[in-house]
Parts: C-alpha cells; structure tokens; sequence
C-alpha cells in the first residue's frame, strides 16, 4: 500500500480520470454522440488545462522546487477560466500549452534528478499530446492511450520520489 503523494496530484490523477470516462460515455449521454450538440469543454481539455499541472505542481513540489510548482499551479488556474470562453480552436490551441508545459516541466525535473520513470512518464506525456487523437473526426488531441500509460508511470515516478524525500 503506496502512501498518498499529496492532495495536487491525487486530484489531477483523478480530475483526467473522471475526465477521460466522461469522454468515453459522452455518446450515452441525452443528446450526446454524433447527432447532438458538441460538449463545449470536452474532459479532454479539462485534463489537460488542470489535471496535468496539478500531477506537474506534485512533482515540483516534492523537489523543493516551491516556486515552479506554485507557477504551474497558479497560472492553470488563471488560464483555465479565461481559456473557457475562447471559440474551440482557441481553446485547444490554450489546452496544448499547458499540457506541453506541465509535461515538459516534468520530462526536465526527472532528467535532472535522474527520476527514470518521471522521465518516462513526461516523454509520453509530450509524445501523447503530439499524437492526433485516434478517431477521426475527435474534437481534441492526444492519444488517449499514450496519455494514460504516461500517467501510470507518472504515479510510479512521483511514489518513488516521495519516498526519496520522507
């Protein structure tokens, strides 16, 4: 039994977890699937826009790298909000920036503290967000696989490391 890393990426894991099922069950919804109206913010962009800077803000945190982790965090929360009123393109445009942030920020932490599954799980954070979406048609990017197994080893990466610090 792995102890709880701490409150910020326990909620992102959880936040892209609910997030991806809503995705997936969309076209059981009323009025969802190909014939009804477009979820204006579909789980995808609420992943990518919160969850993945909150796992990135553990990350930083357990480092000791305060200030970074406090940016990632507090400029999700700022663009989040103001991101949810651009037209979707826009919207994307904002999600794919976080998301290579977060990733990119973790990908380069694990590198320098020699965190091999951090690394792991950042690079297939990048590659997951660089990959189109397997359904054509989809209204996000990512691949939904590539982005789950980079969270798996995320989890690995930010146990390891708490156990490094306590």
């Amino acid at each position: 039994h792995a102890p709880i890393v701490t409150g910020g990426p326990a909620a992102g894991f959880l936040l892209q977890a609910l997030a991806a099922a809503s995705d997936a069950l969309e076209p059981l919804w009323p009025g969802g699937g190909p014939g009804g109206d477009p979820d204006p913010l579909p789980g995808a962009w609420v992943a990518a826009t919160l969850g993945q800077p909150l796992v990135a803000f553990g990350f930083h945190r357990l480092s000791g790298d305060r200030a970074t982790a406090n940016l990632l965090l507090g400029g999700a929360a700022v663009l989040a909000p103001a991101a949810a009123r651009l037209p979707e393109e826009g919207r994307l445009l904002a999600a794919r920036a976080v998301a290579f942030l977060a990733a990119g920020s973790v990908l380069t932490l694990s590198v320098l503290t020699a965190n091999g599954p951090g690394a792991l799980g950042g690079l297939l954070l990048v590659a997951g967000n660089l990959l189109p979406a397997p359904a054509p048609g989809a209204r996000h990017d990512g691949h939904p696989w590539v982005l789950a197994a980079g969270n798996l080893a995320l989890g690995r990466a930010l146990r390891a490391q708490q156990l490094g610090v306590d």
